[in-house]
């Protein structure tokens, strides 16, 4: 059990810092940023509204004005686009690109690897 706890461990701690990948940083970079990210990966079509968002991650885990910086902070660095709403124009959704969500689905497989030694 030790040896997957430190392969947890290290493939976490060296995506913060040392990794690379900026997207890959950037999925790692908090664990806030880990949850916005897993929440909308686990929407439909992988993308949701900032509205959606607040209404579905509590504020005692992530405020509202640090979703809109992790979420501003995706779109620059390529791991979410930004569409606007065909049901409402006023909302905008926020959306995995396709290297985020290979990235994410890479990273899940990964962890298949190394929990099936269990």
């Amino acid at each position: 059990m030790e040896h997957i706890f430190t392969k947890i461990y290290t493939d976490l701690h060296n995506s913060g810092y040392k990794e690379k990948n900026p997207l890959k940083s950037f999925l790692f970079n908090t664990k806030q940023h880990s949850i916005l990210i897993f929440y909308i990966s686990s929407q439909i079509e992988k993308k949701s509204t900032l509205e959606e968002i607040c209404y579905n991650v509590s504020p005692k885990v992530i405020s509202r004005s640090t979703i809109q910086n992790i979420l501003k902070e995706g779109v620059k660095v390529g791991f979410f686009t930004k569409e606007i709403s065909q049901k409402d124009k006023r909302a905008k959704h926020f959306k995995l690109t396709d290297h985020a969500i290979n990235l994410i689905e890479d990273w899940a497989y990964e962890q298949k690897k190394v929990f099936s030694k269990i």
